[in-house]
């Protein structure tokens, strides 16, 4: 009897002690979830993180526009390699518009209005 309950207690301890240990890395894991961001130094919050995510699909959706627009081109006026050019240039054109976007525009002001790309 004194054995049986030396085993309850010591399986109930070791249930403790699991679930205390199974809590201490939860609460690690989920200090460690956000995004490191080395300009700063610290972890971002959700703020910088909408605005990453916003700019992702901004970025995405001209990407999508600009394929969209040289399809119809190449459909009307066929694959010719002047085409192809004008078509490398407009993708070299929109990579340094994200760039700059991204960058913060020349001398980082992000309120500058490109020549190149209307928003």
């Amino acid at each position: 009897m004194n054995s049986l309950v030396n085993l309850l207690k010591r399986t109930i301890g070791i249930g403790v002690f699991g679930a205390g240990l199974l809590f201490a890395a939860s609460m690690t894991a989920n200090a460690q979830s956000g995004d490191y961001d080395p300009y700063y130094d610290q972890q971002n919050n959700g703020y910088y993180n909408q605005n990453r995510r916003t700019d992702k699909r901004h970025r995405k959706q001209e990407k999508r526009e600009l394929k969209h627009h040289q399809r119809h081109e190449r459909e009307y006026y066929g694959n010719s390699r002047q085409l192809r050019r004008h078509q490398e240039q407009e993708r070299r054109q929109l990579k340094r518009h994200n760039r700059n976007e991204r960058n913060g525009g020349y001398y980082n002001n992000r309120h500058r209005n490109d020549d190149d790309h209307d928003h």
